[in-house]
C-alpha cells in the first residue's frame, strides 16, 4: 500500500459493516464527545483501542495525524495553561493548573476525534464514505433540490480524492527519476510548488470528464440518490445496537 492512500484493504468486521453504519455511527460518536467527561473520555479511549484491533489497520497509517495532534496539543496547552493579567506582558504570565487541565481534556476529545476519523477513512472505501453521507442527505432533497446536487458533489469529491494524490505520487516520481531531488525544506517547499501546476491541469481535466459523463447520462439537477452499496445485514443490526448503548453510556456519564 503506497503512502499516499487513506483506505487499508481488509476483511474485518470493520470492512464489512454498511456504510450507512459507519457513517451514522461517527458522526453520533463524535456529537457526543463534544460533551461527555473524562469518565467517557476514558470509556472512548478503550473503543477506540478495540476497533483498532478489530480492524487489523497498522499503526503507522495514524502517524499524520498524531502529528497533526501534537502541533494542535502545543497551542492549546500555551493558549489555555499560560495566564496573565491585562496589566502583564505575556512573559510575566505563570501556567495555571485549571487552564492545563481544560486543555489536556479539549486535545483528549481532539485526538479521539482524529483517531476515529483515520480508522473510518482507513475500513471505508471512499466511493462508499461518499455514499454513506449522501444517504443522510437524501432527506434534504424535501426542502431543496440543490441537496442532492451538494450529495453527489461530496460523493464525487470522496471518490477523486485519491486518484488526485495518487497522480501527485506519480507526478513526484517522474520528476525524482529525472534527477530533481530536494534535500532542504526550501527545496521541498518548491518541489511541492512545481506540482501544482500539473494537478490541477489534471484536476480540471478529470472534472470535464465527469462532467461530460453526466450530461451523456442524462443528470438533472436534484435527481441524484444515493444507493447503498449493500444489504443492511445481522452485524449491522449488531452494530447499530452496540454503537446505541455506547452513546447512552456517554450520555449518562455526563449526567
Amino acid at each position: 500500500m503506497k503512502e499516499t492512500e487513506v483506505y487499508w484493504p481488509g476483511e474485518s468486521i470493520l470492512h464489512a459493516l454498511d456504510p450507512r453504519l459507519k457513517v451514522g455511527g461517527m458522526m453520533w460518536l463524535s456529537f457526543l464527545l463534544t460533551f461527555t467527561n473524562w469518565q467517557g473520555l476514558v470509556l472512548a479511549t478503550l473503543g477506540f483501542t478495540f476497533l483498532a484491533w478489530l480492524s487489523r489497520v497498522p499503526l503507522r497509517l495514524y502517524r499524520s495525524a498524531g502529528i497533526m495532534l501534537l502541533w494542535i496539543a502545543l497551542f492549546y496547552f500555551v493558549a489555555g495553561g499560560w495566564t496573565w493579567s491585562a496589566s502583564e506582558w505575556f512573559w510575566q504570565g505563570h501556567w495555571s493548573l485549571p487552564g492545563l487541565k481544560s486543555a489536556a481534556m479539549l486535545v483528549w476529545r481532539i485526538g479521539i476525534l482524529f483517531a476515529l476519523t483515520r480508522l473510518f477513512a482507513a475500513v471505508t472505501p471512499p466511493l462508499e464514505q461518499g455514499l454513506g453521507i449522501a444517504y443522510f442527505l437524501n432527506p434534504l432533497v424535501r426542502l431543496t433540490p440543490k441537496a442532492a446536487d451538494f450529495a453527489l458533489l461530496i460523493t464525487l469529491t470522496l471518490r477523486f480524492i485519491p486518484l488526485l494524490l495518487e497522480e501527485a505520487h506519480l507526478i513526484g516520481k517522474a520528476r525524482a527519476a529525472k534527477g530533481v531531488v530536494h534535500n532542504s525544506w526550501k527545496g521541498r517547499i518548491l518541489e511541492l510548488m512545481n506540482l501544482l501546476p500539473p494537478l490541477l491541469l489534471l484536476s480540471l481535466r478529470r472534472a470535464e470528464e465527469v462532467a461530460e459523463n453526466l450530461l451523456a447520462r442524462g443528470y438533472a439537477s436534484g435527481k441524484y440518490r444515493a444507493l447503498s452499496t449493500q444489504q443492511w445485514g445481522r452485524r449491522d443490526n449488531w452494530a447499530t445496537v452496540i454503537i446505541g448503548v455506547s452513546g447512552l453510556v456517554l450520555i449518562i456519564l455526563r449526567v
